[in-house]
């Protein structure tokens, strides 16, 4: 798939000109396209935050859902954890 993405970005074509042309739905060529842009899963995405406590970090989801996790707790982990 990231041939095909690189040939969408040479081509100048839209997105969905381009999904057409090589009978991909649109949704999953945009899929793709965000998925291999360079930068989308790593972890310098994040920046580091300073000031925690030595208790943990605390994620507080809308239906009330409160999670304490150790200070240590991977970036990958708090990411899985936060994306909805």
């Amino acid at each position: 798939m990231q041939s095909l993405v690189n040939q969408w970005k040479e081509s100048g074509l839209s997105q969905a000109k381009f999904a057409a042309q090589h009978n991909l739905t649109l949704v999953k060529f945009r899929y793709w396209v965000h998925k291999l842009k360079p930068g989308t899963d790593t972890d310098s995405a994040f920046i580091q935050l300073n000031g925690f406590s030595t208790q943990g970090i605390s994620l507080r989801y809308p239906n009330g859902v409160e999670l304490l996790l150790p200070v240590q707790t991977p970036v990958a982990i708090l990411r899985s954890l936060i994306q909805y």
